[in-house]
């Protein structure tokens, strides 16, 4: 090879194409912006699947402290978590996998994602803790806003709600002022610290009795006739924000023929009727017992709404008239004076002036309510007020 044609071999070499230092830099620079964005654009993807799966274990979580409503025998709510078996709110979210040393704890009430950490329930996707302090609002903060959970309308639905209910024997006649000393109801409930607590009470004349406070549950509630030693179990399933109530029969006619007797008098068939302001009721009794029969109370029971009425007239006569405070369901009312009804007559009875508070408050419809009336004689009826007009 001459010289001339290695010349031409080592220009040719110098002059092939290829990348320049500046090419390069150029080349990173752009990858880098390209890198940027895609990180912007699915950086926004990434946080909404944390926010989604933050959400979902703060629902796990109040589940937990709650229950699930969902998980049911036989149409009956079986799980109520950590309040429905200690009766109280965890003070902390510990509480929910570690026992603080209660004997009506049944946990752990949630399990963990991974069981090589510890706390990971506790932890939100960003890893940052939950505020939680024992109320009813869990909160995730990893996310540089707030998010929310909470586990009811308010505490009360969880820790203090009511039930109540009538006591009858198989026939269904109330005890009267004669027995109403010979029932006794026993609750038993979770007392918010570990063990449980019984609440008793007995009934009224008409068989009515209630209790409140009670948390979220399934609570034994035994009913006990006293001079037969006889109990009657069954249990309560109390929801959230619950107003409970229900009637309970004994096994035998134990009351028939008593000196309160199951009255004489009866309600017309389809006589109840509804006020046109949806305020107040009434209904025509009769007599057809063979004699005279004397009324001086009454005693009306019903479950909701929350109500109290002024008057009750009796074939146009007022014999009640209670307006500071009015008379409350289950109350016996004294009639301004006794009151007959002959054999074979019949006559109208009006209840009148719902309100919302014994001192007065808004007007209260009844519409759609089930009342229990009992006359002094130990007459019990049943009357449905039916829609509004």
């Amino acid at each position: 090879m001459d010289l001339e044609e290695n010349n031409r071999m080592i220009d040719f070499r110098n002059n092939s194409p290829g990348f320049t230092l500046i090419e390069l830099v150029l080349v990173i620079v752009i990858m880098g912006i390209m890198a940027a964005i895609a990180v912007q654009k699915l950086a926004p993807i990434a946080d909404s699947f944390k926010i989604e799966e933050t959400k979902a274990e703060m629902d796990r979580l109040a589940l937990a402290i709650v229950g699930n409503p969902d998980l049911q025998n036989n149409g009956v709510r079986t799980d109520f978590g950590y309040v429905g078996d200690i009766g109280s709110l965890p003070p902390d979210l510990d509480a929910l996998v570690s026992n603080p040393g209660y004997a009506t704890w049944n946990g752990p009430y949630i399990q963990n994602s991974f069981e090589q950490l510890a706390d990971d329930f506790k932890n939100d996707a960003w890893q940052t803790d939950y505020t939680y302090s024992g109320g009813i609002t869990i909160t995730s903060t990893g996310s540089g806003s707030n998010i929310e959970r909470r586990l009811s309308g308010s505490g009360d639905f969880l820790l203090y709600n009511q039930i109540a209910g009538n006591v009858y024997d198989l026939d269904g006649t109330p005890p009267d002022d004669t027995y109403n000393d010979s029932i006794l109801l026993r609750l038993t409930i979770p007392d918010g610290t570990g063990g449980t607590i019984t609440k008793s009470t007995m009934t009224d004349i008409g068989g009515y009795f209630s209790f409140d406070s009670i948390p979220i549950g399934n609570h034994d509630l035994d009913i006990i006739y006293i001079p037969d030693d006889d109990t009657i179990r069954r249990f309560v399933s109390v929801s959230p924000g619950s107003d409970l109530y229900s009637e309970y029969y004994l096994a035998a006619d134990i009351w028939s023929g008593g000196s309160g007797g199951s009255g004489g008098i009866t309600k017309i068939t389809g006589s109840d009727s509804l006020y046109a302001d949806c305020r107040g009721f009434y209904f025509w009794i009769e007599n057809n017992s063979g004699s005279a029969v004397s009324i001086d109370s009454i005693t009306i029971t019903w479950s909701s709404p929350t109500a109290y009425y002024r008057y009750v007239i009796w074939d146009g006569t007022t014999v009640v008239n209670r307006n500071n405070p009015k008379v409350a369901s289950g109350e016996t009312v004294a009639f301004s004076s006794t009151r007959t009804i002959n054999d074979g007559e019949s006559l109208r009875v009006d209840i009148d002036n719902f309100r919302a508070n014994p001192v007065g408050g808004l007007n209260v419809d009844i519409d759609n309510v089930d009342f229990t009336v009992q006359f002094s004689d130990g007459t019990v009826i049943s009357v449905s007020t039916g829609a509004c007009p």
